[in-house]
């Protein structure tokens, strides 16, 4: 059974045992979703069967009803769980910098400490979190071929990460925030970021690491600003001479 392309328009709701039970309830849930990831990730929506996902989850059949109503079910719900657990740690200086930007006119400098500090903040989760390497594989499956679980998470985290980077970078380069050229750093750097988790292995055989944490990404998130700062501030002052 493929799952629908069209915009999810609610989100999947969570199911309780009738009576009592809620707790027992989220941890099954719980189970079912992180296995699913893994399954999902590695066979597709199409190629992972009901079967599996029970054996992988632990649960019998009948469970991945009574709790997601099916499969597709289960799948929205592991588009949820991300989309819930990069709010979770994004959120908060996404609200911090739309007060900023909202309550003042920062300086070039202050802007591009607010840049640098989302950039950490998404290469700490993106990069460095043991949590995401279950869902690199769901995601990428999603970006070749979107279904609403893409929706889900385009909608409530990507398109608010990107949007919000590029309400730094206009100012920087004295355009708007919608402009394209605004748009295309934005992903840019955003993409940058990315890499280090899309591409791990590579990355990890061509400098000999054995992960990306602590030193290793500390050297990461200051290569990444300092190529920032060259790209914005070159790009700003060739837009000014141009129109000198």
């Amino acid at each position: 059974m493929p799952m629908p392309t069209a915009r999810a328009q609610h989100p999947h709701k969570r199911r309780h045992p009738p009576t009592g039970g809620y707790a027992r309830g989220d941890e099954t849930r719980a189970k079912i979703v992180a296995a699913a990831l893994e399954v999902f990730g590695t066979y597709g929506f199409a190629g992972a069967s009901t079967r599996l996902l029970a054996e992988k989850a632990g649960v019998n059949l009948p469970a991945l009803q009574y709790y997601f109503d099916g499969k597709a079910g289960v799948y929205l719900a592991c588009a949820e769980h991300i989309a819930q657990r990069l709010e979770a740690r994004l959120g908060p200086i996404i609200k911090d910098i739309t007060h900023v930007l909202a309550s003042e006119a920062p300086s070039r400098e202050h802007l591009f400490a607010l840049l640098h500090g989302f950039l950490d903040t998404y290469a700490d989760l993106l990069v460095g979190e043991r949590e995401v390497e279950d869902w690199v594989l769901f995601i990428i499956r999603e970006q070749a071929h979107p279904t609403k679980a893409f929706d889900i998470i385009f909608d409530r985290v990507f398109h608010r990460a990107v949007r919000t980077c590029a309400m730094l970078v206009g100012p920087l380069l004295d355009l708007p925030s919608g402009d394209p050229k605004v748009l295309v750093r934005a992903l840019a750097f955003i993409g940058q970021v990315l890499f280090f988790r899309t591409a791990r292995a590579a990355v990890l055989r061509i400098q000999g690491w054995p992960d990306v944490k602590g030193d290793r990404l500390a050297l990461v998130k200051s290569a990444l600003r300092e190529q920032v700062t060259a790209a914005l501030g070159g790009a700003a002052r060739a837009a000014r001479r141009r129109r000198s």
